[in-house]
């Protein structure tokens, strides 16, 4: 049996070697925020990192000139663990999600650990995976990675978040599917001859009351969410608009609800479309799944919280939570073990995609969510290459809620 206490002190020691880099790194992308699809001074920066640690690069990867594959192998064949990163920013926001974290945080770890694999078996991958936040071609990345093969052949696959409060070890998420509504009508003078128009924005304004009009009628036991904006509504208030265009997102803990969900806003279109003689066009996007919970890779995450002296939410408490988000991860967790840890990283009272939470990142509180997100993925690293055990009882869970 190999000492998993020693390899677990020395992944540690290794993380502390590069915290200091990693924090300059860390910082650098927050103070330079991209775009989802955009992120081509973050993701070099990353790269950059890896490929000064002996890591095989692919960057470009998978036709998207923002992700990158990075691999380090061990002694011998082994467990494959993917260790995912994101490092895209919010529009007019910055690092308000506090992907400067999550993207460094996963690098860090994947390099603590490769220092290991002269001794172990297996292999580690850091998988840059853009647009988490839906902007631009590459938005949610790691759907179509889980769909199309990237994930073939690895064990399990993880990665952090930062959050306000108190950490979770692991997250429920939602859902998530978009509908977008175009209305067409006919412009006219709208004192003058306003008989003549056909008002766009009429049948949008009817479309989002009559989406508001249907939410008592949601099924409250799988968390609906129900959320839109008006995108186009007219160019002059005394011109009837020929042209409104609505944005709306469903999302459910139940994933067979979503088609429900959007059923309703359509057909809320159609009705008011035809009430005010407009066409309409409607295009829906997929989406994302809900996430398949991991009871061995959760206890996997106590424990190593415990260990490092990290303070996190009862789990059974953090179970009965609604979920609250949604995430492309969540798609990976259906192809592949996965767990989503939370790192709290202040209780000041200040709301997640906010420009407040992107100063946070920047600070010695952001720090220590690095430090504690590094150290939490290598650990789990290290326990998977060195117990068979416990991650023979994660995969045999996995094939087990995945099958049902």
């Amino acid at each position: 049996m190999v000492d998993n206490a020693v390899y677990m002190k020395k992944v540690q020691d290794e993380a502390d070697k590069i915290l200091p880099e990693l924090k300059k790194v860390k910082d650098e992308i927050g103070r330079n925020p991209e775009l989802g699809s955009e992120e081509e001074k973050s993701s070099e920066l990353l790269v950059g990192l890896l490929r000064g640690h002996g890591f095989e690069i692919e960057y470009p990867f998978f036709g998207m000139h923002t992700a990158f594959k990075a691999v380090k192998k061990g002694n011998e064949s082994g467990p494959v663990i993917a260790i995912c990163a994101e490092y895209d920013a919010l529009p007019g926001v910055g690092h308000g999600c506090g992907h400067n974290i999550i993207g460094t945080a996963g690098v860090g770890a994947g390099i603590s650990v490769s220092k290991l694999l002269d001794e172990l078996p297996g292999e580690v991958w850091v998988i840059g995976t853009p647009a988490e936040e839906g902007h631009g071609p590459y938005g949610g990345s790691k759907v179509r990675m889980a769909e199309q093969g990237v994930f073939e052949g690895v064990d399990v696959s993880y990665m952090i978040h930062p959050m306000t409060g108190t950490s979770m070890v692991t997250g429920n998420f939602l859902a998530v599917s978009g509908i977008t509504m175009e209305f067409k009508g006919k412009t006219a003078h709208a004192a003058a001859d306003a008989h003549n128009g056909q008002n766009a924005l009429n049948a949008a304004m009817l479309t989002y009351m009559a989406i508001h009009a249907n939410r008592q009628q949601l099924r409250r036991d799988a968390n609906p969410v129900v959320h839109g904006i008006v995108t186009e509504g007219g160019l002059a208030s005394n011109i009837i608009p020929d042209k409104a265009v609505l944005k709306f997102g469903v999302r459910s803990s139940d994933d067979t609800y979503i088609p429900e969900l959007v059923e309703m806003v359509v057909n809320s279109a159609k009705g008011s479309a035809l009430a005010t003689n407009c066409e309409l066009e409607y295009t829906v996007r997929a989406g994302l799944k809900s996430n398949l919970q991991n009871d061995g890779l959760e206890k996997l995450f106590i424990k190593i919280f415990e260990a490092l002296g990290h303070e996190y939410r009862d789990p059974v408490a953090v179970a009965k939570m609604p979920p609250g988000g949604s995430t492309d991860f969540a798609d990976v967790t259906h192809v592949v073990a996965g767990i989503h840890p939370m790192i709290g990283l202040t209780h000041k009272p200040m709301a997640m995609h906010s420009k407040e939470f992107a100063a946070v990142t920047m600070t010695s509180e952001g720090d220590k969510g690095l430090e504690v997100g590094v150290k939490a993925l290598a650990m789990a690293s290290v326990e998977l290459f060195t117990n068979p055990g416990t991650l023979a009882e994660i995969k045999d869970e996995f094939e087990s809620r995945r099958i049902t």
